[in-house]
């Protein structure tokens, strides 16, 4: 009996100790350290089907947009009474809280690796600038609209606001080099969206002939504040000569 107990006791002491062995012996961290607990890792999403973590340029020194599964129902160049060009965009925009869209065109079609930054207006409207954008709102002039530029860093913003073809005071800002003719790579800003629009779902954004007379390649961006929401490019035709 004696013996029993005692072949008893050294089993138990040997799964004891064993167990506590085991204990002592955490798996490694990731970052070196011992852990805790090891949890297993969450099988990884896969990635949602948007260009505009892949597209968005590393030199411009901004956070990469997220990418979402909401993006326009359509875009299309749609000639209007008058000879003027709109790009026209279906999309859910007032959804989405300080929307504005960016629009830059790049000579000749897109090609593979086209690295394209947009223009972060809204990061400027701020302050005495906000109030610009308020007073070119407010009034309307029928001689050709109203501006107030600035030049920042070398670059030029000119806010100007008119009329639109769909009847309303609008703001759009042409962005250009101190250097460089405003026609020559052109880059466009549309703010208050409502005014830009012909419903809840679709947009129509003026492309004048005196900014973008050359066919070449549209960048557009759509903003939430100053961050990226969705990322497209088409065609642009031009107005020729």
């Amino acid at each position: 009996m004696v013996c029993g107990w005692r072949f008893f006791a050294t089993a138990l002491t040997f799964f004891i100790a064993t167990s506590i062995g085991f204990a002592d012996e955490p798996a490694p961290h990731p970052k070196g350290g011992a852990s805790p607990a090891v949890v297993p890792a969450a099988p990884k999403e896969a990635a949602s089907e948007s260009p505009i973590e892949d597209e968005m340029p590393a030199s411009s020194g901004k956070k990469k947009a997220p990418s979402l599964l909401a993006r326009p129902t359509y875009m299309a160049i749609v000639p209007e009474p008058g000879g003027r060009k709109t790009l026209t965009l279906g999309y859910r925009w007032p959804l989405h809280e300080s929307a504005s869209i960016e629009v830059r065109l790049v000579a000749g079609p897109k090609t593979e690796g086209t690295a394209v930054a947009p223009i972060y207006f809204h990061e400027l409207l701020k302050g005495k600038l906000e109030e610009e954008l308020f007073k070119l709102l407010d009034k309307s002039d029928q001689r050709g609209g109203l501006t107030h530029t600035f030049t920042k860093e070398k670059i030029v913003y000119k806010m100007i606001g008119q009329r639109n073809s769909l009847g309303h005071q609008a703001v759009h800002v042409q962005v250009y080099t101190e250097d460089a003719r405003p026609d020559s790579n052109p880059a466009v800003a549309f703010l208050q969206l409502d005014t830009w629009a012909v419903n809840p779902q679709v947009l129509s954004l003026e492309l004048p002939r005196d900014e973008f007379p050359n066919a070449g390649t549209l960048f557009v961006w759509f903003f939430r504040g100053d961050k990226v929401v969705w990322e497209e490019s088409i065609a642009w035709p031009g107005y020729g000569k």
